[in-house]
């Protein structure tokens, strides 16, 4: 038996050092030579980085301008738009007000907003705080978000037309990824708490966490801030997102981002202060809807994902991640916690990339299985993949026109006042003998000139610059008159597809006189 023993001893002396030894430290000069070379690769704007472990701030860095036409180099203070980074700060908003006894996460949406409406009467009526927080509404991806971006409707007129959204999906068992719903939480906290969204953010989460030069909307950032700015092609945008929105419009940096992610990844206390309760953040983190898996995920050994409450999370390499991602056009970020390992990182940039998504798969292999597979190049490969695809989508399109066809009317008869039921009013009209569209609830980037494509199609491109071109094609009655058109304009965040828009009565009877 001693003999046993002292084998036991023996063995554990040699093998537990081994084991804790197995994870080589990081190396944080090598990473910022790989992504120092990545950013010169990947040839976009700029990009900051922040890495919590073990309650510190080990990394933080900033690379490129923070904006290219004044040549400002980046920071780790330079303020971007989260982008939907955003939700995770409003799920937590929902979280205090629970743990206060103030709400509870089965409390019904029609219980504080009375006027809410969907398309099914049975999920108005069971609506909850859970569903809306967890993208299981019964609402395709993105449905309803053309309501919000850039138009001239405030929450309420938002509000009275989502009834007219298609439900897609089953109701708690399917994921369709919703801005609205946000929106609506934070119609909730004011219901409860008499003050703003954005009033309570403040209050109850930036200033808490020192947040101190962190905004939750461009309206709030004065000009002595260090700002990124959104760009396009190296070219440098103006700010958007004025208005508070829980959806997505805060701004901040890394440098006080990282206050954020120490906060969660020590059970909700920053320095001496409980700013949530572990019981919130437990709550959080907990998977509510389930995803399938893409075949990135799959490539790449994942075994699950879903979505929490403001959170994505999914397993890699045998531990959990929790993250969410940001895209905005000319801002992308991505916020991923490993709670675990007690590692967080928050990665900005300010203008399109995908390099964000390379640097995380390099961080996340660097602590948690030490590859030295270059997600760069791979990135790098994919991109060129995609940008191919598009290419090709675009000849496939031209070689399919029809150059010899005519229109079937003259160019006044497609003139005139439509309406989608669900968006507005649009309006078609002849400008020095053009076709001019305007979608009138965003009628100061929704705007553009009608080329002939063929038959009765038309080619557009909106003044938003970061939208594709659309084409626009008009439908008939049984008398050969216009009596509305639709929109073709493919892009992975704005359902152009869903609009239906149908001229209007007064406009045929104006066009008789």
């Amino acid at each position: 038996m001693r003999k046993f023993m002292c084998l036991i001893i023996v063995w554990l002396a040699v093998i537990y050092p081994l084991a804790a030894e197995s994870q080589s430290p990081v190396n944080y000069e090598e990473l910022d030579n790989y992504i120092r070379k990545a950013f010169k690769d990947h040839d976009f704007t700029g990009m900051t980085i922040s890495i919590v472990k073990d309650g510190s701030v080990v990394f933080n860095q900033a690379y490129g301008l923070r904006n290219a036409k004044a040549k400002e180099a980046m920071t780790t203070g330079s303020l971007f738009n989260i982008a939907s980074c955003t939700k995770a700060f409003s799920a937590a908003c929902l979280g205090i007000l629970v743990e206060e006894g103030k709400l509870k996460w089965e409390d019904k949406v029609i219980d504080y907003l009375p006027e809410f409406r969907l398309a099914d009467p049975y999920i108005t009526k069971e609506l909850n705080m859970i569903d809306l927080l967890s993208h299981r509404c019964g609402l395709g991806t993105f449905y309803g978000d053309l309501l919000w971006y850039e138009t001239d409707y405030d929450n309420k007129e938002i509000i009275k037309r989502m009834r007219y959204l298609p439900i897609a999906n089953d109701f708690r068992s399917e994921f369709g990824y919703q801005n609205n719903m946000y929106m609506i939480s934070g119609e909730i906290v004011k219901k409860i708490t008499g003050k703003t969204w954005s009033e309570f953010v403040y209050e109850r989460l930036f200033k808490p966490l020192e947040m101190v030069e962190s905004k939750t909307c461009s309206e709030h950032l004065t000009k002595d801030q260090n700002i990124a700015y959104p760009h396009l092609k190296y070219k440098t945008q103006q700010l958007y997102m004025s208005d508070p929105d829980p959806a997505g419009t805060i701004y901040s940096s890394v440098d006080e981002m990282s206050h954020w992610i120490t906060m969660l990844l020590n059970n909700g206390r920053w320095k001496e202060q409980q700013v949530l309760s572990p019981n919130v953040i437990e709550e959080l983190f907990t998977p509510r809807t389930l995803l399938e898996l893409t075949p990135f995920q799959k490539e790449n050994g994942i075994h699950f994902s879903a979505y929490g409450l403001g959170w994505f999370m999914y397993d890699y390499y045998g531990k959990k991640v929790i993250e969410h991602s940001g895209g905005m056009p000319g801002f992308l970020s991505r916020v991923t916690l490993v709670p675990e390992e007690r590692l967080g990182m928050v990665i900005l940039t300010n203008d399109s990339n995908y390099l964000r998504n390379a640097v995380r798969m390099k961080i996340l292999d660097l602590f948690l299985n030490e590859s030295d597979k270059d997600w760069s190049a791979e990135f790098l490969e994919m991109k060129k993949k995609n940008e191919a695809a598009a290419e090709e989508r675009k000849a496939e399109r031209k070689a399919k026109r029809a150059k010899e066809s005519k229109i079937s009317l003259s160019l006044a008869e497609y003139t005139g006042n439509y309406e989608d039921k669900m968006y507005g009013p649009a309006r078609i009209e002849l400008v020095d003998s053009e076709l001019w569209l305007t979608l009138l609830p965003t009628k100061e980037v929704f705007v553009s000139k009608m080329e002939h494509w063929h038959y009765d199609t038309f080619r557009i491109k909106l003044r938003d610059e970061f939208l594709p071109e659309g084409f626009v094609t008009f439908s008939f009655d049984s008398n050969g008159e216009v009596i509305g058109f639709k929109i073709d304009l493919p892009n992975p965040d704005f359902h152009f597809f869903n609009l239906d828009f149908q001229k209007q009565e007064n406009s045929a009877k104006q066009k008789k006189e």
